[in-house]
């Protein structure tokens, strides 16, 4: 009878063992193939990343901020942030008077506003307007005096067609 005990305690632990190897086999090779699926998704995203920071540096070759020369420009007048302190003194246009001088549009529905605004370099701007219900475009050139004051004219002007 001790025999028959210790061949059932046998048999019952080789069923145990087996049954963990073959479940630890199918939970090894469910993380191994999430792992190799999460290794080709990342790479993926690497890719995706260096792409969108290659259209980064493509979009700072054309603003005041990435271009070296055009910052030398300015080294002289003692102005920190050159690009903010033009946008800013853009964007005062708007609240200085009820028609915007830079806008050379009239009012249709409200007063044009300028919304974005991008300095290319140091004598360069382009800018979105928009009164609500129609939208243009402007390019500018500015100038800073040795004060700092700025001076601002129109070069090119662009109204969207209303699609209405």
């Amino acid at each position: 009878m001790k025999k028959n005990i210790i061949l059932y305690l046998f048999v019952f632990t080789a069923l145990i063992l087996v049954f963990q190897l073959v479940n630890s086999k199918k939970v090894f090779d469910d993380l191994q193939g999430k792992w190799s699926e999460t290794k080709v998704r990342n790479e993926k995203l690497k890719d995706s990343v260096f792409r969108l920071q290659e259209r980064i540096d493509e979009q700072n070759d054309f603003e005041l901020e990435g271009n070296e020369y055009a910052l030398r420009y300015f080294e002289n007048l003692g102005i920190q942030n050159i690009a903010s302190h033009v946008k800013d003194h853009l964007y005062d246009t708007n609240l200085l008077r009820e028609k915007n001088d830079l806008i050379p549009y009239a009012a249709m529905d409200r007063t044009f506003l300028i919304n974005k605004v991008k300095v290319l370099n140091h004598q360069w701007i382009v800018a979105d307007f928009s009164d609500g219900t129609h939208w243009g475009e402007i390019f500018l050139t500015y100038q800073i005096n040795k004060n700092g004051a700025l001076k601002f004219e129109l070069k090119e002007h662009f109204l969207y067609p209303n699609p209405d």
